[in-house]
């Protein structure tokens, strides 16, 4: 039996590398450079990472299995998704050790709130309770909105942190009201236990309250996975912020925030009345993929400034995320667990975003806000290899084959197809994903077609380019050799499985547990799961 200590080791390992960073901050003269802290960061998150990968290779977390009293819950889904914020922080850290000093805002303020940020996100995906979800949340977020204003003499940067602080708060506030709602009609904190509640009683899943309570927690993430028409905060915090921050929320915010709609949705509310009744949480997520698609899209195809453009791309890439949670399968024979499409599109998206706003920061590395085309017109004349890490970049998310965005589509497209009832929604996506093409080519046309305007000089930096470089090889190592990350993000989505489905051939560590929990053959057929005493 693995400890919780063991279990929460890279939670323990972050909130370790945060407060150092945290005390050398308060210690170290303020005139002193703190790059050697995005350093200390990008190696704790490389520790994190191995103790995750160490965790991965445990077979009691082949199922879920519960630590700190059932506050946490660790599963190969949580690990692999911990796994990507883990990367994903680790190259954004990197990028920031000379785009900082250059942007005059070296404090070792921003490390410290990285980490802290990053145990925030990890704690979400791997949450076993509500109120664990809202105060990871509310780490993760806090932290967020301090990081978009960290350049304080900004006024794009005070105006984006602003709109971010008020949107966010409204979504934290209808998110606890949600949870309240839950909790009044299952007189349940834990999702194992919201889950069985709602699984073997008719009163609470017949409840009109229980309704109301999923439509509020689904829209308090749709906010934070910048779903369309709760995405109206994101164009503007996207390009105010610092390209180094930029690319941390669009990579880690969204890899943690959907982690944890999944897994409450799934666990939560995988039953029928749930997912087809007469407010069904399928409609509901298919119509916030098809807003999020048009609208990213359409709005995309008018902007010049590069970090915009991508900000309408990450409302764009929420459409097609969802549509991993609407090709779920349902009925009798559901394990109520994901396919590998959501892992690995994240996955995929994570390693593009963190390329492309890396070469952002090189573009903006002397004190530039404003990143539109003429900042990276002929940008392949100045720089051949940072235009190439911004054409694959731009590639993968467009979903090229030999990347890692093709990959992620098309495992999302083929687990979307088993159902023949939403064939009009792959259509559609495909038909968004050409007009996505008009955007992300114009960027590597301008990149290597149009003359130099500007004449802006680039950010000279070993950390960028090696951030951006390493995002680029792994971008197309998962693009042409897919085999173990399909393998991995499959694992990690079928690990995610309600404990209290008939039929569910897995076993669960359930909450207060003295040990794993086992499972049984029942004499149906079905198994059931059992504590052992």
């Amino acid at each position: 039996m693995i400890s919780d200590l063991v279990l929460a080791s890279p939670l323990l390992i972050l909130a370790f590398v945060g407060l150092l960073a945290l005390m050398a901050g308060v210690l170290s003269p303020r005139d002193t450079s703190t790059r050697w802290l995005g350093y200390v960061v990008s190696f704790g998150c490389l520790i994190a990472l191995g103790a995750v990968w160490w965790l991965w290779g445990q077979p009691q977390l082949t199922f879920q299995t519960a630590a700190m009293s059932g506050s946490l819950t660790f599963d190969h889904f949580g690990l692999a998704l911990a796994g990507i914020i883990l990367l994903g922080t680790l190259l954004t850290s990197l990028a920031a050790v000379d785009y900082l000093p250059a942007q005059d805002v070296d404090h070792p303020e921003y490390y410290a709130l990285v980490a802290f940020c990053a145990l925030g996100m990890v704690a979400l995906v791997t949450a076993g309770d509500l109120l664990t979800v809202f105060v990871a949340l509310e780490v993760m977020s806090i932290g967020v909105y301090i990081l978009a204003g960290f350049k304080r003499d900004s006024p794009y940067a005070t105006e984006s942190a602003m709109k971010y602080f008020i949107m966010g708060s409204f979504a934290s506030a209808v998110l606890l009201l949600g949870i309240a709602f839950i909790y009044g009609v299952t007189g349940e904190i834990t999702l194992v236990g919201i889950s069985r509640a709602f699984h073997f009683q008719d009163g609470p899943a017949s409840d009109p309250l229980a309704a109301i309570g999923m439509v509020l927690i689904l829209a308090a993430f749709a906010f934070k996975v910048a779903a369309a028409p709760f995405h109206m905060w994101v164009p503007d915090v996207y390009e105010g912020a610092l390209s180094s921050v930029t690319g941390f929320m669009a990579v880690a915010v969204k890899t943690a925030a959907f982690g944890a709609l999944a897994r409450i949705l799934l666990t939560c509310f995988g039953d029928e009345a749930f997912r087809t009744g007469p407010i069904s949480w399928e409609v509901f997520i298919a119509g916030l993929a098809v807003a999020s698609m048009l609208a990213g899209n359409l709005m995309a195809l008018a902007q010049t400034n590069l970090k915009r453009m991508l900000a309408y791309s990450a409302v764009a890439h929420t459409g097609y995320l969802l549509l991993a949670l609407v090709a779920v399968p349902g009925g009798e024979l559901s394990l109520n667990a994901l396919g590998g499409g959501l892992v690995i599109y994240l996955l995929g998206y994570t390693l593009a975003n963190a390329a492309a706003f890396a070469v952002a920061a090189a573009l903006g590395g002397e004190d530039v806000e404003d990143i539109s085309e003429p900042a990276y017109a002929g940008l392949a004349r100045r720089s051949p290899t940072l235009a190439f890490f911004l054409a694959v970049a731009m590639l993968s998310l467009l979903g090229i084959p030999a990347t890692a965005g093709f990959v992620g589509k098309l495992t999302i497209f083929s687990e979307l197809l088993a159902d023949p009832s939403w064939l009009w929604l792959v259509v559609f996506a495909v038909v968004n994903s050409v007009i996505s093409a008009f955007y992300y080519l114009r960027v590597i046309l301008v990149a290597y077609m149009k003359d130099e305007s500007g004449q802006m000089r680039l950010l000279t930096s070993r950390t960028v380019r090696f951030s951006a470089g390493l995002a680029t090889v792994l971008t197309l190592a998962v693009g042409l050799l897919p085999g173990n990350a399909l393998e991995a993000s499959t694992d990690a989505g079928r690990s995610l499985a309600r404990t209290t489905t008939p039929g569910l051939s897995g076993a669960v560590a359930l909450p207060h547990a003295s040990a794993e929990a086992a499972v049984i053959g029942a004499p149906d057929g079905a198994p059931e799961v059992q504590s052992p005493r």
